[in-house]
């Protein structure tokens, strides 16, 4: 009976002492994320910016070692199903984030990215709309993929060398026409002719 008493007695301390642990908790998480949030805006706002240029590895790091300290402060402070259901709607809000980030970008393609995808295709050899190989000139009766065009000890003659006219046979696209300005046959999809240096007037 003495002990029942004593249990009885210490079960409101005891509810006590955890109601003020968890808003000691509470408190202090608070008081981290209010200076990693912060630093969270910060990572972001320098990677919007400055993605394209040599630092972004440095971005990255920064970003992911901000990310993670804000998920051991979350860990370590707020209770396992808080903490459990903040990550879950923190990893749906990123995936759905990318996810409409993928489909803008398929949607509507900046044109930095066309360009690399262009330009890339090009020093490939394959049309850049559907991959099909650019059979001109020397290539005219070879067979490459993106792959085996890397392999080869001696590339093949550059199409750009051949001056003639070149449309893609599988999705007629103009891959090469006659620059308005030199008259030489240029890249179409690239923005500046490669003889005269002067940038496409239209699309």
């Amino acid at each position: 009976e003495l002990n029942e008493t004593l249990d009885e007695k210490r079960k409101p301390v005891r509810e006590e002492h955890q109601r003020l642990a968890l808003r000691h908790d509470l408190k202090l998480a608070a008081l981290k994320l209010a200076v990693l949030i912060p630093l969270l805006l910060v990572a972001v706002v320098l990677f919007l910016k400055k993605r394209d240029s040599a630092y972004v590895s440095l971005l990255y790091a920064f970003g992911i070692a901000v990310v993670l300290w804000v998920g051991l402060v979350m860990h370590e402070h707020f209770p396992s199903p808080v903490f459990k259901y903040v990550l879950i709607v923190t990893a749906l809000a990123i995936v759905v984030r990318v996810l409409i980030a993928l489909l803008r970008m398929v949607a509507s393609p900046g044109k930095d990215w066309l360009l690399k995808q262009y330009r890339e295709a090009y020093e490939a050899f394959l049309c850049p709309i559907c991959n099909y190989p650019i059979r001109r000139g020397p290539l005219k009766y070879m067979f490459w993929t993106r792959r085996s065009i890397k392999k080869r000890s001696h590339p093949p003659t550059a199409a750009s060398e051949t001056d003639e006219l070149y449309t893609c046979p599988m999705c007629a696209t103009r891959l090469y026409e006659e620059c308005d300005q030199c008259h030489a046959v240029r890249h179409s999809l690239l923005p500046a002719c490669s003889k005269c240096g002067v940038e496409k007037s239209g699309p």
